[in-house]
């Protein structure tokens, strides 16, 4: 399946009802379940994750911008149980992706806190347990240059790597440990399998960076030459923007994906910031009703 250039980003497009919005913003987070439920149902969210695995949704900008964050949640909450961002505070359920230093060659930066582009992931992958099933952004400010999101189903870059490396999925089947980049614990990884199946197809679980700096620390095996050679042709194949859904989110909208199916990424942005600050954007970890 090839998706082309960026402009595909808009056929993920769905327009929420400016009405229903507004409704849910006047509510409180007691009273808004059944009304935020409808309004998705209507606009028939749960039904394009199925079938598309990517929906991008649009309206927030007719609320105030203070509304977003907790219609953002509201949203979020509908679709599953919120699931915390991090190995060791269980409360933080909702976490700012936006530039706090560093760069992502260093054992300590995470990925959501760099600028740094591309490095096509899974979310979750340094948190102990299952991965995320659902994956939402909100944008709140996008960069003044670059940070546009990308999308590739990994289904589809690991047909065309193994066609390229028919050993490829049993390289990358093996154990892997992702570094957790954890300051308290330098030392702390998770074990997972790069090429998993999941509900009957061979998907990714990937983060590149992770994987080379967990396999670097005292202790841990080192990376064997057919797995960085399977690497190096899978960061080919996900490297080809035929296999790209492509877009930039604007202010006020949400990008809601099924973190199985696809690993995304991100154009690098330089560390510049308008008068309201830098790139900005919300980020919630869902685990669905059906996920396992």
């Amino acid at each position: 399946m090839s998706y082309g250039s960026a402009t595909d980003f808009a056929k993920f497009e769905t327009i929420l009802d400016a009405d229903a919005l507004r409704g849910v913003a006047a509510s409180t987070a007691e009273t808004c379940g059944d009304q935020v439920q409808q309004m998705l149902d209507n606009a028939q969210v749960a039904d394009r994750l199925r079938t598309d695995g990517l929906v991008v949704l649009s309206g927030l900008d007719a609320l105030p911008s203070q509304d977003w964050s907790r219609v953002f949640l509201a949203i979020c909450g509908a679709l599953g149980k919120l699931l915390p961002q991090g190995a060791k505070d269980s409360g933080q359920v909702v976490r700012e992706v936006r530039y706090r230093r560093g760069s992502l060659e260093e054992r300590t930066v995470r990925y959501s806190d760099s600028r740094s582009g591309g490095s096509y992931h899974s979310d979750g992958v340094p948190v102990p347990g299952p991965l995320p099933d659902v994956l939402a952004l909100l944008c709140v400010r996008p960069a003044p240059r670059g940070g546009e999101l990308v999308f590739v189903d990994s289904t589809c870059a690991l047909e065309v790597a193994t066609h390229r490396m028919p050993g490829l999925p049993a390289a990358l089947g093996r154990d892997f440990h992702f570094d957790q980049r954890r300051e308290d614990d330098p030392t702390a990884t998770v074990v997972r399998r790069i090429v998993e199946r999941h509900e009957g197809e061979d998907r990714l679980v990937y983060l590149r960076d992770y994987v080379e700096s967990g396999h670097r620390i005292a202790g841990v095996r080192p990376l064997a030459a057919d797995e960085i050679e399977a690497m190096d042709v899978l960061d080919e194949a996900l490297a080809d923007e035929g296999l790209h859904i492509e877009g930039r989110l604007a202010p006020g909208q949400i990008a809601i994906n099924d973190n199985h199916r696809f690993v995304h990424g991100r154009h690098e942005f330089p560390d510049e910031q308008d008068e309201q600050g830098g790139r900005l954007m919300l980020r919630c970890w869902i685990r669905t009703s059906t996920g396992q």
